[in-house]
């Protein structure tokens, strides 16, 4: 979540392409147009790309913006997946999990489908350490998890550091 990012998305990448595991890469759309060199590296790897909105919203919740304004957020990063890198996503994840039934009316008015999580190791957290992050991770998923790390929104170096100890695990 909350890509591209310079530095820690393409570490991610290089670890999961080495290691052969796919992933999903929920991209926020001013940083898709800000990295685009990096948007095509994670396409050219094989990696899905779903959106996460256009400026990921979070001192109003996502709930909270006016239907014009989710819509925007939902429709504007697809928008430009499609018309500058050929993708035709169908994935959104919103803003800190925020949602309704309206945003999930908006969003399948949109052709878009909302992605959830079932394992968040609140990697995103500064004191996150990378043992913890594993070890929060191999304790809770099971087959089928939807596991929520963080590429993008800051250094992700814990995270990061994580990666092959939860493929491994």
């Amino acid at each position: 979540d909350d890509g591209p990012w310079p530095r820690e998305t393409l570490r991610v990448l290089r670890i999961l392409r080495d290691r052969r595991v796919p992933a999903t890469f929920f991209m926020v759309g001013y940083l898709i147009e800000r990295y685009p060199d990096i948007v095509r590296r994670i396409q050219r790897a094989g990696m899905t790309i779903g959106t996460h909105s256009w400026v990921h919203p979070y001192t109003t919740p996502f709930v909270d913006l006016t239907p014009h304004r989710i819509r925007t957020e939902i429709e504007r990063p697809a928008e430009l997946l499609r018309e500058r890198f050929g993708i035709e996503t169908t994935l959104f994840r919103a803003p800190a999990g925020s949602y309704d039934r309206r945003v999930l009316s908006l969003a399948r008015d949109a052709g878009m489908r909302l992605v959830q999580w079932s394992v968040d190791p609140d990697d995103y957290r500064d004191t996150a350490t990378p043992r913890e992050i594993a070890r929060r991770v191999l304790r809770s998923v099971r087959p089928g998890s939807i596991v929520l790390l963080h590429d993008g929104g800051g250094g992700q170096s814990s995270t990061v550091a994580a990666l092959p100890r939860i493929i491994r695990g």
